[in-house]
């Protein structure tokens, strides 16, 4: 093979730039759900973007501002692989289950619940498919895009050798979080794919990818899981009643069908649009979206009709509704850098999170030029990762501290997350050779005069966190006809409430309170919702438009309309409106 043909490092940085990049762009739309202060599509062309996520769970909600060009668990768990294979090199795949996996649930950035799943139980030293039955249902189950989207590394380690040995790497790395066929096979795809991306000599032609991969058939397909451990093999072989290796047959054959799809779709030219192929394949669909083998066809379609134009060949996917954006996108973007190196990112390559830190693990992977560091034993691991956060949660700004992976870190920011009555610490840290990891630890709830009293500092990219959503749910009334003994009984049962006044008691979202009504009277006054509204006027406004003027009623500092005859809404903390 001619090198000259093939620059390895330019292909090796597109490869895992792009997939940052890629990451970055379709970050934003990945939950809209979950996502907040997304500007028109007009007003950010061509750049990234300040926008912000819910970064807790629906009952703890706590929002987070991320940065433009900041960048999901995706690429953080592609920088795992690089690191443990160029820190212990041979024993990459122990160092992934001891010190990788576990440190990722401390700063990860929307990582999925198979992966979580599988992170917590390398956390407790034990195998991601576990000993309990439940366990390995869910494992075994888990064919999600989790694996493919991370193994750009061994690609890269791999660049001048066989692609059989590259095999066994893939699946040997995917297996730590994903059992089923599609995830493991959706790996092999994708590295196949980057794989010979980076051998293609340019220009690429139209279409070429979705060839490429049809002909490498038999290559990826291989069974290689079948040189996995015997309690793995034992495993997986339990878990589906016909057998694995039926299964794993069956997946070629669905693989094999899409990626003909793809052929057929390329082969229409220009009256094939590829957000119709990707609705038309359930890349938009809620259960199917994430599939590891959905995706990585659906990344070698889109790579292959975009080398032409490569930016508008990422954004299709970056912002399609109702796909895993930052996910498809980050393949597709890897794929193109594979094939066309890293020029054609432009401003995005350069301005990217850790853009020279991925150039620098590209060019390392290429050729290494440190020796192995000691693999440490599963205890030495789990020690050194609690003495990281017990230092992490005493840290201030410009403090030192070590990392599990034994990396030096610097704290860079360090603030309070505030949003309604939910409060977390969110640390900022930079590690010595260029990654930007966010902490966020301790989500509480606080109470009203504690959120008026708290100390306004926090870190600058979290400076709009305190803004207050349009509306939210603050919680329930809920009437009774004597505070007193209902408190009572309550008491008896072990409850302690939160606050409490005169005629009202308070456990956390729940009030209490003395009903107003009579004994005897037949006017049901029913439950309320307490409601928190930003802008009350506008409501009140809104609400007279719509029919509900004659149930509006003033109490103060609120107001209250009766939408049901057994449903109250009440809008605390409001201004009087005018």
């Amino acid at each position: 093979m001619n090198v000259e043909l093939h620059p390895w490092t330019d292909r090796a940085r597109g490869m895992l730039v792009g997939a940052a990049v890629g990451d970055a762009m379709g970050w934003p739309y990945e939950r809209r759900d979950r996502t907040r202060s997304l500007p028109p599509l007009s007003q950010v062309a061509g750049r990234f973007f300040a926008w912000r996520r819910v970064a807790g769970s629906r009952f703890r909600p706590i929002v987070e501002a991320i940065e433009p060009g900041e960048y999901s668990d995706d690429t953080q768990m592609l920088i795992a692989v690089a690191r443990a294979r160029l820190t212990a090199q041979d024993q990459w795949l122990p160092w992934l289950q001891r010190v990788e996996w576990p440190f990722l649930l401390d700063y990860e950035r929307g990582a999925g619940a198979s992966v979580k799943r599988a992170c917590r139980a390398w956390e407790k030293q034990g195998a991601a498919w576990g000993n309990r039955a439940d366990d390995q249902s869910k494992y075994f189950s888990a064919g999600a895009n989790g694996a493919a989207m991370r193994i750009a590394p061994h690609v890269i380690a791999h660049h001048e050798g066989t692609f059989g040995d590259l095999a066994h790497d893939v699946v040997r790395d995917a297996t730590t979080t994903h059992g089923h066929p599609r995830a493991l096979l959706g790996a092999l795809l994708h590295a196949y794919a980057l794989w010979v991306s980076l051998r293609q000599p340019a220009p690429l032609a139209y279409g070429w990818l979705v060839e490429a991969a049809l002909d490498g058939l038999k290559d990826w397909r291989e069974p290689v899981w079948q040189s996995l451990d015997r309690r793995w093999l034992e495993s997986a072989s339990q878990a589906f009643p016909d057998g694995y290796e039926r299964a794993w047959d069956e997946t070629v054959l669905e693989v094999e069908e899409l990626l003909n799809r793809a052929r057929a779709s390329l082969e229409s030219g220009a009256l094939s649009a590829p957000s119709a192929f990707l609705e038309t394949h359930g890349l938009t669909r809620v259960k199917t979206r994430g599939s590891g083998t959905l995706c990585a066809v659906a990344a070698i379609y889109l790579a292959a009709r975009s080398a032409s134009s490569p930016e508008r060949g990422v954004g299709v996917p970056a912002r399609q509704e109702g796909a895993d954006t930052d996910t498809l996108a980050s393949m597709t973007a890897s794929l193109l850098g594979a094939g066309l190196g890293q020029e054609w990112l432009g401003s995005y390559g350069r301005s990217v999170q850790d853009a020279s830190l991925l150039r620098t693990l590209a060019e390392n992977l290429l050729r290494p030029t440190a020796g192995p560091s000691a693999l440490p034993s599963p205890n030495e691991a789990g020690q050194a990762r609690s003495r990281f956060l017990e230092a992490l949660d005493g840290a201030d700004r410009g403090t030192s501290l070590v990392l599990p992976d034994r990396r030096e870190a610097r704290v860079v920011n360090r603030g309070t997350l505030l949003v309604g009555l939910w409060a977390a610490e969110r640390t900022h840290l930079t590690t010595g050779d260029g990654q930007n990891l966010f902490f966020i630890r301790g989500v509480r709830r606080v109470e009203k005069e504690d959120v008026n009293d708290a100390p306004r500092a926090r870190p600058a990219a979290a400076a709009e966190n305190r803004s207050a959503e349009p509306a939210r749910l603050q919680g329930a009334y809920l009437p009774v006809t004597d505070i007193s003994r209902v408190s009572e009984a309550l008491t008896a049962l072990g409850m302690t409430p939160s606050r409490h006044g005169n005629e009202w008691v308070s456990y956390e979202n729940l009030v209490i309170r003395q009903s107003p009504r009579k004994e005897g009277a037949t006017d049901v006054q029913g439950a309320q919702l307490r409601v928190a509204i930003t802008d009350v006027k506008a409501a009140w406004k809104r609400l007279r438009g719509t029919g509900f003027d004659g149930a509006l009623q003033r109490e103060g500092g609120a107001f209250w309309l009766q939408i049901d005859p057994y449903l109250i809404v009440s809008v605390n903390n409001a201004e009087p409106p005018t």
